[in-house]
């Protein structure tokens, strides 16, 4: 055997066994324990008429929750959207809270905050389902971490060539999520006390683009301690007609927040896409065992959604090479588009 495939035949297994050690570690991370209970509000900026508004507005609604809850939507005056919140059992808010410098989605958060009655805050999005133990999961580890969160499951609503790729996309959320240095709070899905938002965070949060990057950074400044739970995954409805521009908005906050990250993606990347490509090549089946259990990885992490889980697992062979491109191409990008408005994403370096 020549020296160059001994090498590639030992990186190999060395991946394999790193993904077996993940898949028993992400296992761990679906044991929720903690007595932190209370009453909670739930905010939830929206801006226009999402995939199946009607039926997250319902899941959130019939939370199996032990305690009162409120549920805060924050609009933008005049948008359509409130007309079919107003049918539901919901507090409506405008969006009105003075951020020059903030995103509308932070904007909308801090409205919420101010109009929120309750001692703990959870953050949701418009366009998420999610499943009735949701919030009893996410809020009770409370008493052992600063913010606790989970990260959904893709759920395309058509299967386009466009909703498949960003499904395959979407799962590479998980995988920073296995190690609590590397842990990260996910903006649909993240509780915290409500004495976590003292005047620091609430100006620090006022002059920044992305909500949930912000507050991971503030979290881990203080010291304090993330917790990621597998079994409170909610779903993530979408029909995508933009995929490039939704990936590239992806890419360029990681690149923005979390260079490091983006750097180790960079390595990642180069090296399962030439794994990809040697296995095709030479009809190998051990050098794309690593794929194999990426595949099994992501089908136990959605097993509660399994038509989903299937779809999302299968795409991430196409996902991790397609996000390789597009990390590459906006290596030097800060520019992003959300929700109709430009946004400039200053990197860390220069806040």
């Amino acid at each position: 055997m020549q020296y160059y495939a001994i090498i590639i035949y030992a990186l190999v297994l060395l991946i394999d066994v790193l993904i077996i050690l993940q898949i028993i570690n992400e296992n761990n991370m679906k044991k929720i324990s903690g007595n932190f209970e209370g009453k909670v509000s739930i905010i939830v900026p929206i801006k226009g008429i999402d995939e199946k508004l009607e039926e997250n507005i319902r899941s959130l609604l019939t939370q199996d929750y032990p305690y009162p809850y409120e549920v805060i939507y924050v609009v933008d005056k005049g948008d359509e959207v409130e007309r079919i919140l107003r049918k539901y059992n919901v507090k409506v808010v405008y969006s009105q809270y003075n951020c020059d410098q903030c995103s509308g989605k932070i904007r909308a958060q801090l409205s919420g905050l101010l109009n929120a009655l309750n001692d703990i805050i959870v953050f949701a999005d418009s366009d998420t389902w999610y499943p009735k133990y949701w919030l009893r999961n996410l809020v009770s580890p409370l008493d052992r971490y600063t913010a606790t969160t989970t990260f959904s499951w893709p759920s395309p609503s058509r299967l386009t060539l466009k909703n498949l790729i960003r499904a395959g996309f979407w799962t590479l959320g998980f995988e920073s999520q296995s190690l609590e240095s590397s842990r990260f709070l996910w903006g649909g899905s993240m509780a915290f006390k409500r004495e976590f938002f003292d005047n620091e965070v609430i100006d620090e949060l006022s002059k920044e683009w992305c909500d949930d990057c912000t507050l991971t950074r503030i979290v881990k400044r203080r010291g304090g301690k993330i917790g990621f739970f597998m079994n409170a995954i909610p779903l993530n409805v979408y029909d995508e007609n933009e995929l490039i521009k939704w990936s590239s908005r992806q890419i360029v906050t990681i690149l923005a927040y979390s260079p490091r990250g983006a750097r180790a993606y960079l390595v990642a990347g180069i090296f399962f896409t030439f794994i990809l490509i040697y296995s095709i090549i030479f009809y190998n089946i051990f050098t794309f065992t690593p794929y194999i259990l990426w595949i099994i990885k992501n089908l136990l992490r959605g097993i509660s959604y399994f038509k989903q889980a299937i779809v999302a697992s299968l795409m991430t062979v196409i996902a991790i090479p397609y996000a390789l491109v597009l990390l590459l191409y906006n290596w030097n990008n800060r520019v992003v588009y959300w929700r109709g408005k430009r946004y400039v994403v200053k990197p860390l370096s220069e806040k």
